[in-house]
């Protein structure tokens, strides 16, 4: 009479166990969730999406009237001095002293 009940038993962990095999599976493959950015690191990133928009602007107007470079040009410089200020800031307040 036990055996018809281990047997019973076996296939019942058969089940649970195949029922649960996509959820541990997803667990373990599961990425761990990005830490939020602080707010100086979004205005890193921020920064660095400007200092890429003005060099596509650049680029654009390379072929275009000379003043339109020149603009571009400035545009860029500005978007880099702003990004350097913010890595440099953010440097100065994790030195290590």
């Amino acid at each position: 009479m036990t055996a018809p009940k281990l047997l019973a038993a076996e296939e019942r962990a058969q089940q649970v166990a195949k029922a649960m095999l996509p959820l541990l599976t997803a667990e373990f493959i599961r990425r761990p969730e990005p830490r939020p950015l602080s707010p100086q690191e979004q205005e890193i990133m921020v920064a660095c999406g400007d200092v890429g928009r003005a060099i596509d602007r650049l680029d654009g107007a390379t072929f275009a009237s000379p003043g339109a470079e020149r603009q571009a040009r400035k545009a860029l410089e500005l978007a880099a001095r702003h990004l350097r200020k913010l890595i440099d800031l953010r440097e100065a307040k994790h030195a290590r002293k």
